[in-house]
C-alpha cells in the first residue's frame, strides 16, 4: 500500500477557479460508502464540500494500493477528465461523512477548453501530483512498518499538520483504526508499534493527535 497526500500548494491556482461557477447539484454520502468505482465510466466530477474521501486501486492480489486521501477544496476524478479518460481510472470511497459539489463532465471540458491560461494551470497540477506519487512510491518501497508509521504521518502532516515547537503536530479527521487500513496493517499491529515509537521518544499520542518530537 502507498499513500499520497497531495499538499496544499496546489490549491494556490485552484483556489478561485472557474469551475467554482459551473452549475451543479450536491449529494451527501455516509462514512464507508463508495462514490464510483474504477472502471466505471466517467460521467461526473466531485468537489469536497465537508469530509474526506480516499482514492485507491485493488492489485490483482486483492491488496489495496490508495494512492490519495482528498478533503474539503479538493476535487475527485478532475484530472482523469482532463487527461481525456473515459473510465474512473480508481475508486473513491468515504473516510467520514462527506458532502460533494457534482459537476457534469461536458460542463468540465467546456470550461477547460475556455481559457488557455486556465488550462496551463491545470496541467501543473497534474504534473506536480504525478511527481508527487512517483517520489511516494521510491520511498516507501520496502519500508519497515515503523517507518511506513512515520512516512505517512510526515505525509498527512501537509493536509492535516502544523509546526509547533519544532515538532510536527497532525490532528487527523478519522480514527486509528482508518489510519491503520491506509497504512494497509492491522489495527493490533499498528497500535503495537505505535506503542513502540512512543516508548523510543519519536512522538506523542493524544487521541487522533499525532506529534512527531522532530522537525526534518
Amino acid at each position: 500500500m502507498i499513500l499520497i497526500i497531495y499538499n496544499g500548494g496546489m490549491k494556490v491556482n485552484c483556489a478561485n477557479c472557474i469551475y467554482g461557477k459551473i452549475k451543479s447539484q450536491y449529494e451527501e454520502h455516509l462514512s464507508k460508502s463508495i462514490v464510483f468505482l474504477e472502471g466505471e465510466i466517467l460521467r461526473k466530477v466531485y468537489s469536497i464540500e465537508k469530509g474526506y474521501i480516499k482514492i485507491s486501486k485493488f492489485l490483482e492480489n486483492g491488496d489495496e494500493f490508495i494512492i490519495g486521501v482528498l478533503g474539503p477544496g479538493d476535487y475527485v476524478a478532475l484530472l482523469a477528465v482532463l487527461q481525456g479518460n473515459e473510465n474512473y481510472i480508481a475508486s473513491a470511497s468515504c473516510l467520514t461523512k462527506v458532502q460533494l459539489r457534482v459537476i457534469d463532465k461536458d460542463d468540465i471540458l467546456l470550461a477547460y477548453k475556455s481559457s488557455d491560461e486556465f488550462k496551463d494551470k491545470c496541467l501543473n497540477c497534474a504534473i506536480t501530483r504525478s511527481n508527487l506519487f512517483h517520489d511516494q512510491l521510491l520511498i516507501s518501497a520496502n519500508s519497515e512498518t515503523q517507518d511506513k508509521i512515520l512516512a505517512i504521518l510526515k505525509n498527512l502532516f501537509q493536509k492535516f499538520g502544523v509546526i509547533k515547537d519544532n515538532r510536527y503536530v497532525i490532528k487527523l479527521p478519522f480514527s486509528k483504526t482508518v489510519l491503520a487500513n491506509l497504512i494497509n496493517i492491522r489495527r493490533e499491529t499498528f497500535s503495537r508499534h505505535l506503542t513502540k515509537l512512543q516508548n523510543q521518544g519519536v512522538l506523542t499520542v493524544n487521541n487522533n493527535t499525532y506529534i512527531l518530537n522532530y522537525v526534518i
